[in-house]
C-alpha cells in the first residue's frame, strides 16, 4: 500500500511541476477522430452517436435490424 501512495504522490508532484500532462478524457467520437484508421473506434463512435451520446443506451439497444447490433460496444458477454 505504501508503494501505491508513493507512486500517486509522485504522479501528483509531476503534474504540479508540469513534467507530465493530465490525460484528457475523450468520448468515443473524439477517439474515432483521433484514430481514423480504427474500425473499432468508428463502430463505438457510431453507436454512441446513434444512442444520443449515452453509453448506457448503447448497452440497452434493441434495434436488431442495425448492421452493427451484434458487434456494438458495451454489451454483456454471452454466458453460453
Amino acid at each position: 500500500m505504501d508503494k501505491m501512495k508513493e507512486g500517486f504522490n509522485e504522479y501528483r508532484r509531476k503534474l504540479e511541476n508540469g513534467e507530465i500532462e493530465k490525460p484528457q478524457k475523450m468520448d468515443p467520437i473524439e477517439k474515432a477522430a483521433a484514430n481514423p484508421k480504427s474500425l473499432r473506434a468508428a463502430i463505438n463512435a457510431k453507436c454512441f452517436d446513434c444512442s444520443c451520446r449515452q453509453r448506457r443506451e448503447v448497452t440497452l439497444c434493441t434495434v436488431n435490424s442495425c448492421p452493427l447490433f451484434k458487434i456494438r460496444p458495451w454489451q454483456a458477454k454471452n454466458e453460453n
